[in-house]
């Protein structure tokens, strides 16, 4: 049961909205110097810095979900705080709510009895973010939620940090950088995996107190993708 909900929460077909996202790639191919490097050295250079600041900026709030979900709205309001870029915050909000809405409809029947404590902990964040005192910010809902599955902290870092990286290489592949077969293979390769790892080994040192963006030409870009005279993606 555990290892079906791992694969049901990351695999990219649930509707969480990430299709709608891009994490700011298309704003930075659209602003890349000219003429700009190959599309893969492009994907790759923007993979390695998108997970350096997801490592940074939410990885140690999906800790202090997980491990405090009853605090999960003063984190996310700590969240919502420290994250200056108006697309960045309704990319993060839009994906969180929508995650409650599929804990709602398709995870909680099975997974917890109503009014255990895993039920409240979700509960409490739902009612939370109805009452407005809570945004619904992704990384948060999913500390909690995963927490109240089942899930293992490991794997749940591990897991949203995969999860984003995929998410990206398919922005990439909609965006005609990539073919599905490279992002296919950009996801097994070992480089990848490191990349991932090292993300992972970084973020899971910083507290809450001390999140930052360490890539603040991110924020940059995603502020800009809304200037851009078309475009595919909401962020």
């Amino acid at each position: 049961m555990i290892s079906h909900i791992w694969l049901l929460i990351s695999d990219s077909a649930l509707p969480l909205g990430s299709f709608a996202f891009s994490s700011s790639l298309e704003s930075y191919v659209a602003h890349a110097s000219k003429p700009p490097p190959s599309a893969r050295e492009l994907v790759t250079t923007f993979l390695e810095l998108s997970l350096k600041s997801t490592a940074y900026t939410i990885l140690p709030f999906i800790v202090a979900a997980y491990t405090n979900p009853l605090d999960s709205a003063v984190l996310d309001d700590e969240l919502d705080a420290s994250t200056p870029c108006n697309v960045a915050r309704r990319a993060s909000t839009s994906q969180g709510r929508a995650l409650m809405t599929v804990w709602d409809k398709s995870l909680s029947a099975s997974l917890v009895a109503p009014d255990s404590e895993e039920w409240q902990w979700v509960d409490g964040y739902k009612h939370s973010i109805r009452k407005g005192e809570a945004s619904g910010h992704f990384g948060i809902a999913w500390g909690v939620i995963c927490r109240a599955s089942g899930l293992q902290l490991e794997d749940v870092c591990y897991v949203f940090m995969f999860n984003h990286c995929k998410a990206v290489l398919s922005a990439a592949v909609r965006l005609g950088l990539i073919g599905p077969y490279h992002a296919q293979a950009m996801l097994a390769l070992e480089w990848t995996r490191e990349k991932i790892q090292a993300a992972l080994a970084e973020g899971k040192k910083i507290s809450v107190d001390d999140v930052g963006q360490s890539v603040p030409v991110l924020d940059l870009y995603q502020g800009r993708h809304e200037l851009l005279y078309s475009r595919v993606f909401n962020s």
